[in-house]
């Protein structure tokens, strides 16, 4: 996908939605997990800065979602093991985003911004991962990546693909994305052409799943498309739950 591309043909007639501007969908309240909390909670932000701007996204959640996890809870997961999520969620994309609590009680984080990461491979056939469509990386790249070859590398760095809700839809959590950014789940950074963000769709899909950006009408949908799919429009959306 490159500049004002013509829309794709496996994409004509997908449904659509409109991008959601507005509050979050009904989403069902679960139980608060037990698990170990954090007291000191100003001395652990001292030591890490980056926790403060969560800690912000955190208390813009609605109270029915935080309700699913609290927040001295959402530190002690972020920082068990030396660390190990929290060094993962600095590492996204913009230094990640939490945008969520799922319903299974932990913190849901994804690549800032509404650009998808792209994934390509130089002269030297090595992947290169490229936030925020980096021109000089982009330079490099001889050949983009397909599903298999972003899946295998998303999976590889700790994270996972998000998921649609069975049926071609918003899944869950790709509502709360929406929700609580007031922006698309995947768009083009001046909304002006086509982008799509693969979904978790198995090791071997006929089609596989994405979520994709039409500009006609700043609309986004969810369809199915060959994983042979690839160029500069396509890449993923990642998420890591906490």
């Amino acid at each position: 996908m490159n500049g004002k591309d013509v829309i794709p043909d496996k994409l004509i007639g997908a449904t659509e939605t409109p991008v959601r501007t507005e509050g979050p969908a009904e989403l069902i309240s679960d139980t608060r997990p037990v698990v170990a909390t954090v007291t000191a909670e100003s001395a652990v932000l001292a030591e890490n800065p980056g926790l403060a701007l969560y800690r912000q996204q955190y208390d813009r959640l609605p109270d029915d979602i935080k309700a699913r996890c609290g927040w001295e809870d959402a530190i002690a997961r972020l920082l068990a093991n030396g660390g190990e999520k929290l060094k993962l969620a600095s590492a996204m994309q913009g230094g990640g985003q939490l945008v969520g609590i799922g319903t299974e009680g932990k913190a849901l984080f994804k690549d800032k911004g509404v650009e998808p990461v792209l994934f390509g491979y130089d002269k030297e056939k090595r992947l290169l991962k490229i936030y925020d469509r980096d021109p000089e990386q982009m330079k490099l790249v001889v050949y983009w990546a397909d599903y298999h070859e972003v899946r295998e590398q998303v999976l590889k760095d700790g994270y996972e693909l998000f998921v649609d809700n069975g049926y071609y839809g918003f899944g869950n959590e790709m509502k709360q994305v929406e929700a609580h950014t007031k922006e698309p789940f995947v768009a083009s950074a001046n909304r002006d052409v086509w982008r799509v963000s693969w979904l978790e769709s198995g090791d071997k899909p006929v089609n596989a799943r994405c979520a994709y950006f039409n500009p006609v009408g700043c609309r986004v949908g969810v369809t199915g498309i060959t994983p042979a799919g690839n160029g500069d429009g396509y890449g993923a959306v990642r998420r890591l739950r906490v």
